[in-house]
């Protein structure tokens, strides 16, 4: 047999080993990942992360007042980041934090309060208002300038991008789409990652919050 043949023969075999190497140590890092916090095994799409430290201080603009650390005080809170003129992720996030909270009725346990805060210097608290409780009265709508929003965005790792150079009104805001599970003491309990889907996200909440 040849040189080359052999040396085709080695690489291929350090190859399946690498890949081998690589699928064990995955399995063996979920699997620590559940030793270490066995809630995490139970669920099917949230990452518990079990913050202890409270969100840091921040004030935001709602319609009739202001929305700060006290309002998150006591209960539950579903908290994610867009803008009115969301052609997609925002009216998709908000029709399904509806389904969720339906089908939380229908199991009488501990109901979230939904806030969406808006990036966008567009969305006054009277349009967030009515944005948001189009979709359900008790959902909120909070905003502030990029200074107020700062503590959240950056505790949070919340990314935001305005296409806003060219001086156009309709321009349009790259954002993230995840949704934060804040706890009754103000602090990020866990994140559920684009896609949500409903049943995943009833499954991870009433594993949560029981």
């Amino acid at each position: 047999m040849s040189r080359r043949w052999w040396l085709a023969t080695m690489a291929a075999g350090l190859l399946l080993l690498l890949v081998a190497a690589g699928l064990i140590w995955r399995a063996m890092s979920v699997e620590r990942a559940a030793l270490l916090n066995p809630t995490q095994a139970r669920l099917q799409s949230a990452i518990v992360l079990n913050d202890e430290r409270s969100l840091p201080a921040f004030e935001l603009v709602r319609e009739g007042g202001r929305f700060a650390n006290g309002d998150l005080t006591g209960r539950w809170t579903l908290l994610f980041f867009g803008y009115t003129f969301c052609p997609d992720i925002c009216p998709t996030a908000l029709y399904m934090l509806k389904e969720l909270k339906s089908r939380l009725i229908e199991r009488a346990v501990s109901l979230p309060q939904v806030l969406m805060v808006s990036v966008d210097p567009r969305d006054d608290p009277q349009t967030l208002h009515h944005y948001t409780s189009a979709f359900d009265p008790g959902f909120i709508g909070a905003t502030a300038d990029d200074a107020g929003l700062a503590p959240l965005v950056q505790h949070l790792g919340v990314y935001y991008l305005r296409h806003d150079k060219e001086g156009k009104a309709d321009y349009a805001i790259d954002h993230s789409a995840a949704i934060y599970l804040i706890d009754p003491r103000g602090r990020l309990k866990a994140v559920f990652p684009a896609p949500q889907t409903v049943p995943s996200m009833l499954h991870d909440y009433l594993a949560l919050v029981r």
